[in-house]
């Protein structure tokens, strides 16, 4: 696995290749209860192993066997959580009992519906994941993490969940796919999301460079994975 473990400010830090494999580094936090806020092009809320139990799993022992899977997670088993796909790491981690809720800052959405916000208890098509979601529109793309961009954006999770019940113990999460120009991270109005750095018990960072370079193509050929995670973690140094 193409890992790194890192402290910067006294804060622990996690740099993976594969999304999932944060998980192993959620896990260490389980404890506190925290929330999680997820920075992504995509929603990633597909459902834990559903493409390995799919091939692997008989169907009148699929919920039998699903259940023996997140068991596994619980106990941090590696070999399980390599069985899991880009997209279902967050609901792993929901059914494990890693976090509280999770709030999901996206672009994608897969009902086609951007630009939404609404919040997900006990809703039957998620199977009950405690999920908040908002998705942005493709030509706010390059505000990226600008003051402009998340305070209007987190107004709206305000709404559905008030800041202070997560603000004091969450998990950042940060997706490099969700930066598609050079503009997007390179903004000099980020106050916000500095105090959200800050403000994280600990940060993790997936690569995923096969969606990086899709957006080196399409939308900014300046942009590279090692050009996007050294600006982040600039950013990560200079949140004190």
């Amino acid at each position: 696995m193409d890992i790194q473990n890192l402290v910067i400010n006294k804060k622990e830090i996690f740099v993976c290749e594969e999304h999932h494999h944060v998980l192993i580094h959620w896990y260490k936090y389980k404890d506190i209860e925290p929330y999680l806020l997820t920075f992504d092009h995509h929603t990633d809320l597909h459902n834990c192993f559903q493409n390995f139990l799919y091939y692997n799993a008989r169907q009148d022992k699929y919920d039998e066997e699903k259940f023996q899977l997140i068991e596994k997670i619980k106990a941090n088993d590696i070999d399980t959580i390599l069985k899991l796909k880009h997209d279902e790491h967050i609901d792993a981690a929901i059914k494990a009992g890693f976090f509280k809720k999770a709030l999901v800052f996206c672009d994608d959405s897969y009902n086609s519906k951007p630009n939404r916000i609404y919040c997900i208890n006990g809703d039957v098509d998620y199977d009950d994941e405690p999920i908040i979601v908002n998705s942005r529109l493709e030509d706010e793309y390059d505000l990226g993490i600008s003051d402009e961009n998340l305070k209007n954006h987190f107004r709206k999770f305000d709404l559905c969940m008030p800041r202070d019940s997560w603000i004091n113990n969450f998990v950042l999460d940060i997706d490099l796919d969700f930066f598609k120009t050079r503009k997007s991270i390179e903004t000099s109005n980020n106050v916000f999301f500095k105090f959200l750095l800050h403000k994280a018990v600990t940060i993790t960072i997936a690569k995923e460079s096969k969606w990086v370079n899709i957006w080196k193509r399409d939308y900014d050929e300046t942009i590279s994975v090692r050009f996007l995670l050294d600006k982040l973690m600039k950013l990560i140094e200079e949140s004190k």
